[in-house]
């Protein structure tokens, strides 16, 4: 996600690179991705259709939907089996060449249209990457006409989106705007409770206000991008973290503890103590105290981090995770390939090493602070 405007921009008045849930407090602009509830494989795919599910779920999540559907045509379809078979039709249904966007289904006619002006953004920008400037336009125009201003209002995106959350309130919502890197972001959901949570974090333990927000109408647009396959799982501001409950299966397992709770909670932890870092670097830091903390989620935490990797920094949770998996190789001495391929390092090795790495940021941090 990009810097905002109270603090940051970023993934209630609420504005994500999140955004602002007061004038007074802002998102910083991290979120973690979660498996979906329904992600769970029934039976296992030939080795080519489960890579083609990989990397087109890590092009999605980069934006570029349109070629994560060219990857899932470049494997017959009698090679995916169970749930995939349904993912790899909705992806093609919904971003290939005669694909239709899939509108939300909501009873309030404001919410709804409002909702309608983000997808339809969205699913340009995800097949048309060339032309994700003018579909911003478009956007910012179409978000202006519902507010009832004219196409040429001087409002910039920032004093919209607080517009729009505070009609978003009156109509019993609560909306989430901003940026999460590189799109225009919304999610809006309508039930909320506020808990407080201690939490063991890999070099100390941390007390955070947990805010847990259910009945989502829209997940934002790496929902969208996916077909549900994956979601932001929560974010963290500098009142506490937001957890999207329905991105978990359980609030009690590692997957809701780990990556979600202790991620967020590294965020929250690192910006007070070294003060502006890098998008990149927060998500760095947090997903090393994924791999630090995970036991049962150590596979499908390692897979998630080596299926969306880039080295170039346009996106922060991508950039993040070739840094991590690059570091772990260096200290073991192997190559990148090696440590995301199925039977590589894992168990103790994978959590010293991630712990080791996070501890040794953290000193040449405090080295730079004095």
């Amino acid at each position: 996600m990009r810097q905002a405007s109270c603090l940051c921009r970023l993934v209630l008045v609420v504005t994500v690179e999140v955004a602002c849930l007061s004038p007074e407090s802002c998102l910083w602009p991290y979120s973690v991705l979660a498996q979906e509830r329904k992600s769970t494989q029934i039976e296992k795919n030939s080795d080519s259709a489960g890579e083609a599910v990989t990397h087109a779920t890590g092009a999605a999540l980069q934006a570029d939907a349109a070629f994560a559907v060219n990857i899932l045509l470049s494997v017959s379809s009698s090679a995916f089996a169970g749930e995939d078979i349904e993912w790899r039709a909705c992806m093609i249904d919904r971003f290939g060449p005669s694909g239709e966007p899939a509108m939300p289904a909501i009873d309030d006619p404001w919410i709804a249209k409002l909702a309608r002006i983000y997808v339809a953004y969205w699913q340009r920008s995800l097949t048309l990457t060339g032309g994700r400037t003018q579909a911003e336009q478009e956007l910012r125009n179409a978000l202006s006409r519902l507010l009832g201003f004219s196409q040429s209002t001087d409002l910039d995106f920032d004093a919209l989106e607080k517009k729009l959350a505070a009609e978003a309130q009156d109509h019993g919502f609560h909306a989430l705007f901003g940026v999460t890197s590189p799109l225009r972001e919304i999610m809006v959901w309508k039930k909320q409770t506020v808990e407080q949570r201690q939490v063991q974090l890999p070099e100390r333990p941390y007390s955070v206000k947990v805010t847990f927000m259910d009945d989502f109408v829209v997940r934002g647009w790496g929902y969208y991008a996916t077909c549900g396959r994956r979601s932001t799982g929560g974010w963290a501001t500098e009142e506490g973290l937001f957890a999207v409950v329905p991105a978990y299966k359980s609030l009690d397992d590692e997957t809701f503890s780990v990556r979600f709770l202790a991620h967020e909670t590294q965020h929250f932890a690192d910006k007070h103590t070294f003060g502006h870092l890098e998008s990149w670097e927060l998500e760095y830091r947090a997903k090393l105290t994924e791999l630090a903390l995970a036991f049962a989620s150590q596979d499908s935490t390692l897979q998630r981090i080596c299926e969306n990797r880039s080295q170039g920094n346009e996106s922060a949770h991508a950039y993040a995770d070739f840094r991590v998996i690059d570091d772990i190789g260096q200290r073991f001495k192997v190559t990148d390939s090696d440590v995301c391929r199925s039977g590589g390092i894992r168990g103790q090795a994978i959590r010293e090493a991630a712990r080791a790495i996070l501890v040794s940021d953290s000193e040449m941090r405090r080295q730079r602070q004095h």
